[in-house]
């Protein structure tokens, strides 16, 4: 059985664990020489493998703005893409993984309406409220051109007799936002 000589702990584990404990001990009064030596040379080691330090101007993959970087001279550059933020990167990154998981064919309908409509009601222009009314009724068609963003007042209307009152001013905004004609009563959309 060993005992630290610093601090009197018993150790009956390996010489090597010992060795490491004696050597780093907090009631050690060489540790903090130890630490500084191991950082001096881990430094050096740094330096010669890889270079000091140098700022190098960079931009932002995200905003195009020009910013400062500080990377060792045989490392640089070390990214692919720099950003001068954090919340640069996760814009950029969201964009990146909404294309990769969340197409038009596997999101949810009401993203891919904000992605092509503004969020507000056709009729109303309400803001605050805005559902999606699926043009042709089938909920399986996410076709943006098949997407209008409407209140739920209006959204109501559109599935009641009374969605002759609104109808019109829908079909104008199909015509005027996409180009194309709404075909007799089946409200067939043309691409």
């Amino acid at each position: 059985m060993k005992v630290c000589k610093h601090c009197g702990i018993n150790f009956t584990g390996s010489t090597g664990e010992f060795a490491n404990h004696v050597r780093w001990c907090p009631k050690n009064p060489k540790a903090d020489k130890y630490k500084k030596d191991n950082s001096i040379r881990g430094k050096a080691l740094g330096n010669q493998r890889f270079g000091n330090y140098k700022e190098y101007t960079v931009i932002c993959n995200s905003c195009n703005t020009n910013f400062q970087v500080r990377e060792r001279e045989l490392l640089f550059p070390s990214k692919e893409k720099y950003f001068c933020s954090r919340n640069c990167a996760n814009s950029a990154g969201g964009k990146a993984k909404s294309q990769k998981y969340h197409t038009d064919d596997l999101a949810h309908y009401a993203v891919v309406a904000w992605r092509y409509h503004d969020k507000e009601c056709i009729i109303c222009g309400e803001s605050k409220i805005v559902a999606v009314h699926h043009y042709d009724e089938n909920h399986c068609n996410n076709d943006p051109k098949n997407l209008i963003p409407l209140c739920p007042t209006h959204h109501q209307y559109m599935h009641s007799r009374f969605k002759i009152e609104i109808e019109e001013k829908v079909k104008k905004y199909i015509e005027d936002k996409w180009a194309v004609g709404v075909v007799g009563g089946t409200r067939a959309l043309q691409a």
